[in-house]
């Protein structure tokens, strides 16, 4: 009870993840930010094959051709951290079905499990 005899508001504890749905967790984590990643690339090719780059700096010299890819590549992120095209919503279920579970993402890089 509170001090003006109110009774106080039930509150559900938090529980703490067990170390496999942490674990779970992490691999999810892990596989979704490779599916971002691999979105956020191939989006950066797309954008560098249309010449967006060079159309940018077009007239303002090397200097400028130099950041060009720097900005394509940021625009791609943020494309992609914006929901991007949802290639990396399809790419992480691809992945999550290949995936064991309670086991790290890397077991699905073959230059992390031995594979080709």
């Amino acid at each position: 009870m509170i001090p003006n005899g109110l009774p106080l508001p039930s509150v559900p504890l938090a529980t703490t993840p067990s170390p496999a749905q942490a674990a779970q967790a992490s691999a999810d984590g892990a596989l979704r930010a490779v599916a971002e990643d691999f979105e956020a690339a191939f989006i950066a090719q797309m954008l560098t094959h249309s010449g967006l780059a060079e159309s940018m700096t077009s007239g303002e010299g090397k200097m400028a051709e130099a950041f060009g890819s720097f900005y394509v590549e940021q625009l791609a992120e943020r494309l992609t951290n914006a929901g991007g095209f949802g290639m990396a919503d399809s790419i992480y279920r691809q992945l999550e079905r290949y995936a064991e579970p309670g086991t790290p993402a890397t077991a699905t890089d073959p230059k992390t499990n031995g594979g080709p």
